[in-house]
């Protein structure tokens, strides 16, 4: 059972959210909160999975939510829910390392499909990934670059564009006749390459680099 953390501060939001979740399989609402510091002080005492993050919300907001997170719970998933989708904001949310990217005005069947692809270790962003992309491309910071560019391997690269195309590490494995957990240890260390806290840093290194082409994101 996926014990998942909603925090959001509209109230009706929630409550639906929850009861879309409910109707999952596998999976519990076991926390609900109307910012980060409420979210805190019930992760004292409660185990959470997944979080389901919205940005904007007073007192501490999604961003700072996320920093903490990062620090206190790392082995917590983080999925944004927002519907912020503007380059700044996309840029600042990959460079915390979340785990996805869903925008409220996306349809909610998928939102079972991206808790899934968190919980298997992967990574989710709506439909609308190559758009994303190619804002962080358009505008990339800095820290989504590296002086020096990695070279990724053939068994590497397969990872990455199979990974791409939205298939669990148990998928990956079978398509390459591999385990799971060699293809777990193989996203690990290009996580490690490329110095990112996730996997769309992943992708996002490898379109910056020329490693792969915004036209494979379409396929």
């Amino acid at each position: 059972m996926f014990r998942i953390a909603i925090v959001d501060d509209h109230i009706l939001f929630r409550k639906s959210l929850k009861l879309l979740i409910t109707s999952f399989e596998n999976m519990k609402v076991v926390v609900e909160a109307s910012n980060g510091k409420e979210l805190l002080e019930v992760l004292e005492t409660v185990s959470v999975d997944i979080l389901l993050l919205d940005l904007q919300m007073p007192e501490m907001d999604g961003f700072e939510t996320c920093r903490k997170i990062n620090e206190l719970y790392p082995d917590i998933k983080v999925l944004v829910l927002t519907l912020r989708d503007d380059a700044k904001t996309i840029r600042e949310v990959v460079e915390l390392g979340v785990q996805g990217y869903f925008t409220k005005n996306t349809d909610p069947s998928e939102l079972e499909n991206a808790i899934l692809k968190l919980s298997n270790d992967g990574f989710y962003f709506e439909k609308s990934l190559t758009s994303i992309i190619q804002h962080i491309l358009e505008g990339s910071s800095p820290k989504l670059k590296t002086e020096k560019s990695q070279i990724f391997s053939d068994r590497e690269m397969e990872i990455v564009r199979l990974t791409l195309k939205e298939l669990s590490g148990s998928e990956v494995g079978v398509k390459l006749s591999i385990s799971p957990k060699t293809v777990e240890k193989h996203k690990r260390n290009l996580m490690e390459k490329v110095g990112s806290k996730n996997f769309i840093g992943v992708i996002t290194y490898a379109l910056l680099h020329n490693l792969l082409s915004v036209n494979e994101l379409k396929d």
